[in-house]
């Protein structure tokens, strides 16, 4: 399986989550992919719904060169899909967790 495949894999496992959408998209597909950091990133837009629903953004990533396993990049803030934004709103979401970790770390490092 190449990491797209996987990232895909693991896009859906991460939105089945309970605490997520709660269960499989209606529909998935990765749509860009683009390197960051030095770590390659792979977007996708999905359905809650078959029909009513609409597409949102989800971003899983920070795969190394040849690499299976992210390093823990994967998200969605379940906001509407927009194709002149997509990468932008996927880096918005990396800088996002980036700074959680980051603010985590501090927080460790001072106690």
């Amino acid at each position: 399986m190449n990491q797209k495949e996987l990232a895909t894999q693991e896009m859906v496992r991460w939105l089945s989550h309970p605490a997520e959408l709660g269960k499989k998209p209606a529909k998935i597909e990765c749509t860009h992919e683009f390197d960051y950091l030095g770590l390659k990133y792979y977007i996708f837009k999905f359905k809650k719904g078959l029909f009513l629903s609409q597409w949102m953004l989800g971003v899983c990533g920070g795969y190394e060169e040849n690499e299976t396993e992210h390093c823990g990049h994967i998200f969605s803030e379940f906001k509407s899909y927009n194709p002149s934004s997509e990468k932008e709103d996927a880096i918005e979401i990396i800088e996002m967790i980036r700074q959680y970790w980051m603010q985590q770390a501090k927080e460790f490092e001072n106690q």
